[in-house]
């Protein structure tokens, strides 16, 4: 029993340090679609306090291997429903939000702040929601497009704004 809670301690921590350093190095990104229960952080951080509560209750107490494994499992579900409710979902609802509102961009008009070449990015400044906000973005053909232009965002791709002259 004792080896399993280890093996399970460390393939949490395994897990999540490796998706942390993958999901980084390479900006790759999990999707678990509509059950947010299967991403990486509730899996690492199951294992993790499932294998770490176990080991510890089965060293510090004289408990056997059933009592040990019910109270690490219901720990273990707890952890990662606190972590599930608190940080993954509102995080997931945040990128979804954030996805659309770009997307809802497309039409509206924006002012250039960094002179937009052919072959480069610019920067453009257009308002949501009464705030501010600048964004990288292109030109649409190969049109040179100077500080201070009117434009509309007529494309989003990958985060930058595809722009014309107006």
């Amino acid at each position: 029993m004792e080896t399993v809670l280890i093996a399970l301690f460390g393939i949490g921590v395994g897990y999540a340090i490796l998706s942390a350093i993958v999901g980084d190095l390479f900006g790759l990104e999990y999707h678990t679609g509509e059950l947010p229960f299967l991403s990486p952080t509730i899996i690492a951080t199951f294992l993790t306090v499932f294998g770490g509560i176990g080991y510890m209750l089965l060293h510090n107490t004289d408990w056997t291997a059933i009592p040990v494994a019910s109270v690490s499992l219901l720990a273990a579900l707890g952890v990662s429903s606190l972590v599930l409710f608190l940080v993954v979902i509102p995080l997931h609802a945040a990128q979804k939000g954030e996805a659309l509102s770009a997307k809802m961009m497309i039409g509206l008009e924006a002012k250039v702040i960094t002179s937009i070449e052919s072959k480069r990015l610019g920067e453009i400044v257009y308002e949501q929601g009464g705030t501010r906000t600048s964004a990288p973005a292109k030109g649409n053909g190969d049109q040179d497009i100077p500080y201070g232009t009117e434009v509309r965002i007529v494309d989003e791709l990958a985060g930058t704004f595809v722009v014309e002259k107006l």
